[in-house]
Parts: C-alpha cells; structure tokens; sequence
C-alpha cells in the first residue's frame, strides 16, 4: 500500500515538472516569435519598392499587435530594453518614416519629369541655333544686318543654354532625395531607386546634351571677359551639383559597364569645358579682332604660340620696310597697333590674360617693346636733323649778335675822322 502511494506521488511530480516544462517552453516560444516577426516586418518596410508595396506592410504591424496584445505581460518582462507597446511604436515610426520617403520621391519624379519636357524642347531649341549661328557666321563679316542677326541669335542661344543648364542642374539634383543624400552607404533599394528614376528620364543623356551644347556654344561664339567670368560661375554651379551627385551615380552604375563609361564621358567632358573650351573661346575671340581688321596672323591656341604669331607678323612687317611702298607699310602699322592692339586687345583682354595666367607681364611689355621697335623702324626720330638744325640756329645767332656790336664802333671812328 505504502509503495503504491510512493508511486502515485512520483507520478504526480513528474506531471507537475513536465507541465511546468511545457508552460516555459511556451513562454518562450511566445517571445521569440514576436521578436523574428518585429525582424521580419521591420525587413518589409525597407525592402518597399514603392508605395503600393509598402501599404501592405500597414495591416501585417496590425495583424502583430492584435495576435501579441493578449501577451503584454510576459513581452513587458521579457522584452529589454523595449516593452511591448514601445516595439509596436518603433514599427510604425519605421513605416511613416518611409512612407514620407515615398512621397518625397513621388513630388521628384513629378518635378522630373515636368523638367524632361522643358530640356527637351530646349535641346532641340538649341541645335536649331547653332546651325543657323554656324550658317551665318562667315556672312556677318561681310554684311552689317547678317551681322545684327548674328549677335542676337549668340544672344539667344546663350538664354537658352543657360535656362537649359538650370533645368538640367535641377533634374540631377532631384535625382536623390535628402535622405538618400545624407547615406554615406546606400542600399540596394536606394541603387535601384535611382538607376530607375535615372534611366526614365534619361538624366544622364541629358547631362552629357548639356556639356556639349556648352562646349559648342564656345566653339561658335565669341566672348568678352565679362562673359566668360558668367560661364565660370556657371561651370562651378553644375560643377558643385555633378559633385553631390556624381559618386552616387557611379556607385549605382558600377557593376553596369556601359553605363560607367558614360559617367567617365561625362567627367571628361566637364574637364574640357572647364580646361580647354573656356581657353579656346578666348584665343578665338582675339585672333577674330585680327581678322576683323583683315590682321592675318599665324594660328594660336595657347599663350607661346599668341607671342610667337605676333612677334612674327611685327618682325615680317619690320623686314618688308622700304621694299613695299610706305603708304602700305604705315596702313599696317595703323591697322594693327592703333585699331587692333591698343584699341581691343590690351584694353579688352590683357588685364583678364594676365590674371588668368595665360600671359605674363613679361610677355606683355615684350610684345609692345617690339611694337615701339616697329614704330621707332617705321617713323625714325630724325634726332641729328633737329640737332644740327639747332646748331645751324644758335650760329646764326651768334653771328648777330657779333655783328651787331661791331657795327657801332665803325659809326664812331667814322664821326672822328669827319
């Protein structure tokens, strides 16, 4: 009898051990669920690929809360350092906080693709200019009302490119929203986000139309230095904002070939119109005022061969003194040193040259020393005529004054002898 309760009681406790067990077990189960569903749901919110995707995400956080809520008490105690409404809090604020993303996205691709329409119409504005710019250049040399025209289609054209950078600039810098901006790393969805939006409204196409149609517009017009400090300023804009943006574009295109020779293209191209077109547009407007007078000098692209192509031309016209006729010789010398040097170039462009660094006062001071040599070869001085002529005077002089006051001692001897 005694053994058969000894074995009932046994019984007992290891039901009430077992039952204890599974009670834990439970437990335990129970909070480890909520923590790989609060994973599983926080991975949703990020892995959104648009607002659609996302909305669903609301009613799965609803879901959680309603199937956890009857287990508050044992999530608070077992939840550290959150509780149970704190976790349900944190999901929500993930889902607005990309919620508002989406919507600032959604007011880009809106800005965007308003932009697209605008640089598209401009685009084809533009090539429509310079063609007609690169039709009438030669004849407005010739004809005073080609001319007219021509200046203000440069004038034109030069509106339009610069409205055209603008919308562009704001197309590239819309391309990333802030948040996206302020990631030192961005995720996958942040890469597929933007090689998205960048591929629907071609912003890299469009950004290589636009440096070229900068670079053209240099090549097809002449400027002042006034005009080209507003290119330079206009240059360090889209400089800064290709700056921003740039290293994410090619953090998003880097495992796409052909795309990351494109923004190797598009660096380049910022390299020659901020290094070489800006340059050449200043060699070209000078050799122009030369042409203008029908000045024929050798070509030049950069400061030594400018030098070079001027101390030439003087030299030559130093050399063909006295062999062609002198009317010829001076009408050279006028044309280029009184209508073309001292009239534009010095005053216009030397002092910009200079502190640009693409001349020096050295090489200033030598090409005038050279232009006074011309001068001094062309209409010498004469100095020893007017010497002698001097000479010539004051001995005159002289015998005057010796003449005169002789003349009153022969009165008086004649006065004496009478």
């Amino acid at each position: 009898m005694k053994k058969h309760g000894l074995v009932t009681l046994l019984c007992f406790l290891l039901f009430i051990s077992f039952f204890q067990n599974s009670f834990a077990q439970s437990d335990y189960e129970i909070v480890q669920g909520f923590k790989n569903e609060h994973k599983e749901i926080e991975q949703q919110i990020k892995d959104a690929t648009s607002l659609e995707e996302l909305n669903v995400v609301i009613t799965s956080i609803k879901e959680f809360e309603g199937k956890y809520a009857g287990h508050k008490e044992l999530l608070d105690k077992s939840l550290y350092p959150d509780k149970f409404d704190k976790s349900i809090q944190k999901l929500n604020a993930a889902f607005a906080l990309r919620q508002n993303d989406f919507a600032t996205i959604d007011v880009l691709q809106t800005e965007v693709i308003e932009l697209k329409s605008q640089v598209d119409f401009l685009n084809e504005r533009n090539n429509e200019l310079i063609a007609q710019i690169e039709d009438l250049k030669w004849q407005s040399k010739k004809d005073k009302k080609k001319l007219a025209e021509y200046e203000n289609l440069i004038a034109e054209l030069r509106a339009s490119i610069k409205k055209r950078d603008r919308l562009v600039i704001s197309m590239v810098d819309s391309l990333m929203p802030p948040i996206m901006r302020e990631k030192a790393v961005l995720t996958t969805e942040d890469k597929k986000q933007i090689y998205s939006d960048a591929e629907r409204e071609h912003v890299i196409d469009n950004v290589k139309v636009t440096l070229r149609d900068n670079i053209k517009f240099l090549e097809v017009t002449s400027l002042k230095p006034n005009d080209i400090k507003e290119i330079k300023k206009q240059q360090e804009e889209f400089a800064n904002t290709w700056k921003a943006i740039g290293p994410k574009l090619v953090e998003v295109y880097a495992d796409k070939e052909k795309k990351t020779e494109e923004l190797l293209t598009i660096d380049s191209l910022f390299t020659y119109w901020q290094q070489n077109a800006v340059e050449g547009n200043v060699w070209k407007s000078i050799r122009e005022e030369f042409e203008k007078n029908d000045i024929l000098l050798r070509e030049f692209t950069n400061g030594d061969e400018f030098i070079s192509a001027v101390v030439l031309y003087i030299n030559d016209e130093i050399k063909s003194i006295g062999v062609k006729s002198k009317e010829s010789s001076e009408k050279a010398y006028t044309t280029f040193v009184d209508s073309t040097w001292y009239r534009v170039v010095q005053p216009v462009w030397m002092n910009h040259l200079i502190e640009s660094g693409m001349l020096s006062n050295d090489d200033k001071n030598n090409i005038e020393s050279d232009i006074a040599k011309w001068k001094d070869t062309l209409f010498p001085s004469n100095w020893w005529i007017y010497l002698l002529l001097a000479l010539v005077l004051i001995f005159a002089a002289v015998i005057i004054i010796i003449i005169k006051k002789r003349k009153p001692k022969e009165v008086v001897s004649e006065e004496i002898k009478e």
